[in-house]
């Protein structure tokens, strides 16, 4: 089985719950690259969005599309996701109101909007590469999984999350 890394991606929490070995990729066409290639199942969050700056660049209907008559769309069901929050680097800003820059993965900007709206949107390709980002100063906070910005010292915890997702298993289709 396939999906979106790097380690303590929602989806690698998901995929661990059906699956044993799990193939974590830099992003889900990477996913889809190693199920076309291997054959293997390919994990898919139906909130996946791609974005560079302001322009999307990739999400899951389009990759949906892509791979018609080559992977099958076999599975889909909903459930929690790893609990979520927004975290501050308070060596830049003490509270989310501070922040200036929050890295967020695209499919989390209704609650950057919601939990802090005066920030400007870094967006990067997996949570826990916003917590990186925010640990590493590069932005003044993120939205993150709780249990990957606990590992992180020096980020503050503010508002706990969790909401939902829908998932997408994939498979080759047969002949391909």
């Amino acid at each position: 089985m396939a999906t979106l890394g790097p380690a303590g991606t929602d989806a690698q929490a998901e995929a661990a719950q059906h699956f044993e070995n799990i193939v974590l990729a830099d992003s889900f066409e990477g996913a889809m690259r190693v199920g076309l290639n291997d054959g293997a199942y390919v994990l898919v969050a139906a909130g996946f969005l791609e974005r560079d700056g302001k322009d999307v660049v990739d999400s899951w209907v389009d990759m949906h599309f892509r791979n018609h008559g080559r992977m099958r769309l076999t599975a889909t069901w909903e459930s929690s996701t790893k609990v979520m929050c927004v975290a501050t680097n308070p060596a830049s800003a003490k509270t989310p109101e501070e922040m200036k820059t929050l890295a967020i993965h695209p499919a989390t900007a209704a609650f950057a909007n919601r939990f802090a709206p005066l920030a400007q949107h870094a967006y990067v390709n997996a949570k826990p590469i916003a917590v990186q980002w925010a640990a590493e100063g590069r932005a003044d906070g993120c939205i993150g999984s709780l249990d990957v910005v606990q590992q992180r010292d020096t980020l503050k915890v503010h508002q706990i999350f969790r909401p939902t997702m829908v998932w997408c298993l994939y498979e080759r289709v047969l002949g391909t």
